[in-house]
Order: structure tokens, then C-alpha cells, then sequence
């Protein structure tokens, strides 16, 4: 009956049996009103000391919200990706580095003066070479039209078998020529009834100041002479096969 009537509080020690005997009944004694404050302001105390929704429990119902809101991500940021796709970029800027670097070096061997070691004077050497190339490409191809057009047009046709010299000997000579080269050319010269064969095609070698790499000379028969040469042609205006033959047999013509 005690329990039912004045129950215990955990934070109240229970108290003395508050019953007293008056004769033969039974009296209840209620506690002051400062003891029931007391009880109630530890019970607010109690209900404090939870968890609140808004703070701890906040993290565990972030999961099981039923508002219907969408849920907010996280904003992803600009910038800098992962270290894992830098070292591909480093790599490949050093092999774009190397390549350049063999470029130049390939440059530099093909340009025959270099003035510094420096890139920016080997590109400015390299312009000056092929500047200078085509400046002599230009000058070659305005010899060579000049030396076309100085041939006769009789012997810039082509002619390989001609009648030259002096009538009472009835001198007659074939003249072959083959360029064997950018700056040499191989003859074969046939001469029929002729004296000193030999000397005139020296002479006009000379006279075409083309050096001599090769000479033969064959007797043929009873007057025949056959002559095989091979001469260095420096000039580039004799460096056609057409302009070479006519050159040498105009001179062989006028030796007679």
C-alpha cells in the first residue's frame, strides 16, 4: 500500500515509511510542497539530458527523411584532377621534348655553318642556308637556258654524225656522250681518215677546260681511230648531254 500510494523516484531516496498508527487507523501524510518541486525539477533535468532531434539525432534520421525533398550532393569542385593522371602528362611532355631535341640535333648536322649553339641561332642559320640554295638553283637553271640558247640550232638537234674538217682528207667523225654523273660524262669519239685524232680531242678538251678522268686510244682498221674518254664537266651550262656534244664538236670543227 505504500508503494502504490507514494511511489520512489531514482533521483529521490525513498523515505521513511510515512505511515503513522493513531489508534487503530491509519493516517497518510503527503510530503511538503518544496520536496514535490524538487521531484519535478529533476525529472526536467532528465527529459534535457536526451538527445534532441535537431543535434544527435539529426545524423541517424538524414537517411529516413519523408519530407519528399530531393537529397543534396555534394558539389563537385573544379580544379586539378587526381595525381594518378598527372604522371601520363609529365611523360608525355617529355617525349614531345625529345623529339624536338633530335629534330635539332638533324637540323644542325644538315646545315653546313652553324654561328652559336643556340636554337634560335640554328633556325636563323638553317633560313640562311636554303636561302642561299635557292638562290643557286635560280642561278644554274639561267645558265643552262643561256647555254641552250647559245648552241646553234643544227647542233642542239642532236645530230651524233656530222662531217667536219678539211674535204681533200674526206674526214669524217662520230661523237657519242653520256653524262655518267651531276658533273661527269663519258665520250666516244669515231674518226675515219683523220691525222692526230688523238691531239684534236685533247685540244678541245682543253679548250672546254674539261679535265680528263680516263683516256683510250684504239687504232681501227687502216686510218680508224677510236677514242673513249671520261672528263669531269664542272661548268653547269656543258652539263647537258645535247649542249656537251655540240660544244665539242663546233671545237673539233674548227681544228680541222
Amino acid at each position: 500500500m505504500d508503494e502504490l500510494v507514494h511511489p520512489t523516484s531514482p533521483c529521490i531516496p525513498p523515505s521513511p515509511p510515512s505511515f503513522s498508527v493513531v489508534g487503530h487507523h491509519q493516517v497518510l501524510e503527503f510530503h511538503s510542497s518544496d520536496d514535490l518541486e524538487q521531484w519535478l525539477l529533476d525529472d526536467d533535468d532528465d527529459v534535457q539530458d536526451m538527445p534532441q532531434n535537431g543535434d544527435g539525432g539529426s545524423a541517424s534520421s538524414a537517411g529516413t527523411d519523408l519530407s519528399g525533398k530531393p537529397p543534396v550532393y555534394a558539389v563537385k569542385r573544379r580544379g586539378r584532377k587526381p595525381s594518378g593522371s598527372g604522371g601520363s602528362h609529365v611523360e608525355a611532355e617529355r617525349q614531345r621534348r625529345d623529339k624536338l631535341n633530335h629534330r635539332f640535333c638533324d637540323l644542325r648536322a644538315a646545315v653546313p655553318t652553324v654561328s652559336r649553339m643556340d636554337k634560335a641561332s640554328l633556325l636563323a642559320d638553317a633560313i640562311s642556308y636554303i636561302a642561299e640554295l635557292r638562290c643557286r638553283v635560280k642561278k644554274l637553271e639561267a645558265e643552262k637556258t643561256a647555254a641552250r640558247n647559245a648552241v646553234p640550232s643544227g647542233a642542239a638537234s642532236g645530230a651524233a654524225t656530222i662531217a667536219v674538217g678539211s674535204h681533200s682528207f674526206g674526214l669524217q667523225e662520230k661523237l657519242e656522250v653520256r653524262m655518267i654523273g651531276p658533273e661527269a660524262a663519258a665520250l666516244l669519239l669515231t674518226t675515219t681518215a683523220a691525222r692526230h685524232a688523238p691531239a684534236r680531242l685533247m685540244d678541245a678538251l682543253r679548250w672546254l677546260d674539261l679535265p680528263v678522268q680516263h683516256a683510250c686510244v684504239s687504232r681501227v682498221g687502216d686510218a680508224g681511230t677510236v677514242q673513249d674518254a671520261v672528263v669531269d664537266v664542272p661548268a653547269a651550262a656543258l652539263q647537258d648531254e645535247g649542249c656537251l656534244r655540240a660544244a665539242l664538236l663546233h671545237r673539233l670543227q674548227q681544228s680541222g
